[in-house]
């Protein structure tokens, strides 16, 4: 088996992987798993409360500012064309983009941290490197035709 077909069925293998994982941990639909239910032994019974009636008032001065995320900078560098696999959200659920033009360069805002990973291959030398919040964390040079992966 050739290199270059080796190195696509790898990357075939980890989307397959990672999307796998992304429906374990969000459930079939796409929701997340809730955690199971805790029973609770010796709970008081409602029943014996009397019921009393609550009010609050919430006063706001201003609109709260929206959280920034984190901001994920993916690049791959090389020349001619490659295949590139990325996390979309940190959560392992990935996106596959076919002979895209190096250099490639993709920026993200993400909610939350997660994992990051690229992978990108080309015929040639593929360099990947993942920046979070403008501070490389990964960083990988492939041979040629081999695949370039940056996880962290």
């Amino acid at each position: 088996m050739n290199r270059q077909l080796a190195g696509r069925l790898a990357i075939a293998v980890i989307a397959i992987a990672a999307v796998t994982a992304g429906i374990f941990v969000l459930g079939d639909d796409g929701s997340p798993v809730p955690p199971p239910p805790v029973a609770v032994v010796g709970e008081p019974s409602l029943s014996s409360v009397p019921p009393r009636t609550i009010m609050a008032t919430a006063t706001y001065t201003s609109t709260p500012p929206a959280p920034a995320g984190y901001q994920v900078t993916y690049e791959l560098t090389g020349t001619g064309t490659a295949t590139v696999v990325y996390d979309t959200s940190g959560q392992g659920l990935v996106h596959q983009e076919l002979n895209v033009t190096l250099p490639w360069r993709k920026e993200l805002t993400w909610p939350s941290p997660g994992s990051v990973q690229l992978l990108g291959q080309g015929s040639g030398a593929v360099e990947c490197r993942v920046s979070v919040g403008g501070r490389v964390v990964s960083a990988h040079r492939s041979a040629a035709g081999e695949v370039a992966a940056c996880v962290s």
